[in-house]
């Protein structure tokens, strides 16, 4: 609801405008009823006069509605743009372990469903904020008319009101439910997508997945939302019915007190139905609401970022980094949260130095905390215990951007963009053909206007096209996490003997995760990691089989 009432707050003049716009054309309404009212009783003296007065009550009704509605409705579109936005902008400015910790499944729900509730419910603010306009003036003209059936109009009305905010609370609580669920259903369709290699293979799992998986958790999700919807609409049709049952009971207590008058009667009669139509419009729009205002709780939940940093054109850009000199962790640690009781993984403590136009090779078995260290040095997380310091200023989170901009890195996980930007982020670059060709892969892939032209290709020759990227950005650091482990060996020695010591030439430091140790002499250094720890590896010294912890690498040995 913060989020909600930050967005309202930003557009103030245009609601109070379309407020005195909606009382204007409510006011003329009840005008209207009081103006039919009052003529069959005393009946018409003067009918042009009465005719002009109408027809100028009708216009202002119909000019007042519309402008209002215009300025409502173009304010709910606006407050769906800027909440989409401010959602993606404060993923953006997430810290990436907090986005892991979350899934992909849970940042997707929020991004489709959620926003959608919300969106939805924010398009019933006009009419709503118009017909709830509408129903308090007519209950000023009501109480006006006859304060004492008015009185008893308030007590039955008001435990009608207690009865629907029961009910929408039991609602809510079913509507939170199948939120929950939502989430559950976005893991289900992740295994779908994602495993379709898998699943094709594997009728049993194939079954599985839908009859044990993805089946129990869509029938609850549905069962409980058709339950919501049904107490909906038993509620909605009940309060329909109470409008005529009101319109009985004031006729019989009007007729049965003497102090009310026949005018007064015939005035709350009328003034019920035109207020029926407000009343069901603004019922119906509570579920929509309800719905919106789970899915922004769902939203806040998920404690993301509350960094307002802009990303549209005319915000400030990260300081062009200066040359890079150096690259230190001094006694760094980084540890993963708790969880299920059990303490994460934990990297380090670490010393490590790598200097301007180095060559660096970092190896080690699997979970030896290899992609934790790339993550460490990159800026994407900050050390639990000790210091990064690039060109000896240190990591913090207010400089972390600054830090990264220096970087530029394809992780075994890597997602490959449509579009081919240049350091400056600018499109359609003339060095991209040279480097298609560098990286034999200008037969398979063009770019035009800046977008390549495909990425349907096999993995090797996606991960040239991440590094033909990393060449367009100009990074002075590179990391390249195992990224020679997918291309041919044909290829795989010109990225060893050709591209690295290139990338050297130009100055740029290179730290890549292998576990090639046909190539280990290009390095200028090496780095073994086992279980968290560091240390320098030698060539011929060191054995790598040896000193790799996991039993399957031992067990390769000895065959």
């Amino acid at each position: 609801m913060n989020m909600m009432k930050q967005l309202l707050s930003q557009s103030g003049r245009t609601v109070c405008l379309a407020l005195v716009l909606s009382l204007c054309s409510a006011a003329a309404g009840i005008t209207i009823v009081g103006g039919v009212n009052q003529a069959l009783d005393s009946g018409v003296t003067d009918i042009g006069q009465t005719l002009v007065y109408y027809l100028g009550l009708v216009g202002l009704l119909f000019c007042c509605g519309i402008g209002s509605q215009v300025l409502l409705v173009g304010l709910g579109h606006k407050l769906v743009y800027r909440l989409r936005a401010d959602l993606v902008q404060r993923i953006l400015n997430t810290p990436l372990v907090k986005q892991e910790a979350l899934g992909a499944p849970a940042l997707y729900n929020v991004l489709t469903r959620d926003v959608t509730m919300v969106a939805n419910a924010i398009k019933q603010l006009p009419i709503s904020l118009y017909n709830g306009l509408l129903l308090a003036v007519g209950l000023v003209y009501l109480a006006w008319l006859s304060p004492l059936l008015f009185g008893f109009l308030v007590m039955l009305v008001g435990l009608a009101v207690w009865g629907d905010i029961l009910l929408a609370g039991r609602i809510k609580s079913m509507m939170q439910e199948v939120r929950r669920l939502d989430d559950d259903l976005f893991r289900q369709y992740e295994a779908v997508v994602e495993g379709r290699n898998e699943l094709g293979l594997s009728h049993p799992r194939r079954q599985f997945q839908f009859q044990q998986r993805f089946e129990p958790t869509a029938q609850q999700a549905r069962d409980t939302a058709i339950k919501a919807e049904v107490l909906w609409a038993i509620n909605l049709n009940w309060t329909t019915l109470l409008v005529f049952v009101l319109i009985g009971l004031v006729f019989v207590a009007g007729t049965l007190l003497e102090s009310v008058s026949q005018e007064a009667l015939v005035g709350y009669v009328l003034a019920i139905m035109f207020l029926r139509t407000p009343i069901a419009m603004i019922l119906e729009a509570i579920p929509a609401v309800i719905r919106g205002n789970v899915a922004l709780s769902a939203i806040e939940h998920l404690e993301l970022s509350q960094s307002s940093q802009s990303l549209s054109d005319n915000a400030v850009p990260v300081t062009k980094p200066v040359t890079f000199q150096s690259l230190e962790l001094r006694h760094a640690e980084y540890h993963y949260p708790t969880q299920g009781g059990e303490s994460g993984f934990q990297l380090g403590p670490i010393d490590f130095k790598a200097q301007a136009g180095e060559l660096i090779f970092l190896i080690g078995g699997n979970g030896s905390g290899k992609s934790t260290l790339a993550k460490l040095l990159t800026g994407l997380y900050l050390p639990t215990v000790g210091e990064v310091a690039l060109n000896g200023h240190l990591l913090t989170p207010e400089n972390a951007e600054q830090h990264r901009s220096y970087f530029g890195a394809i992780f075994p996980n890597f997602f490959l963009f449509d579009d081919v930007l240049d350091e400056q982020g600018n499109l359609d670059n003339p060095r991209v053909q040279h480097y298609l060709k560098r990286l034999a892969i200008d037969h398979k892939v063009s770019v035009d206007g800046g977008s390549l032209s495909t990425k349907a290709l096999s993995q090797g020759q996606r991960k040239r096209l991440a590094l033909l990227l990393l060449y367009m950005e100009d990074r002075q650091v590179l990391l390249l996490d195992e990224w020679a482990a997918d291309q041919d060996p044909l290829f795989r020695e010109v990225f060893y003997r050709e591209i690295l010591p290139e990338l050297k030439q130009a100055d740029k430091t290179v730290i890549a995760i292998s576990h090639d140790d046909k190539y280990f002499d290009a390095a200028d250094r090496l780095y073994k990691l086992d279980q968290g720890q560091i240390r320098p590896y030698v060539v011929g010294r060191d054995s790598l089989f040896e000193e790799m912890s996991e039993p399957s690498v031992r067990i390769a040995q000895d065959v």
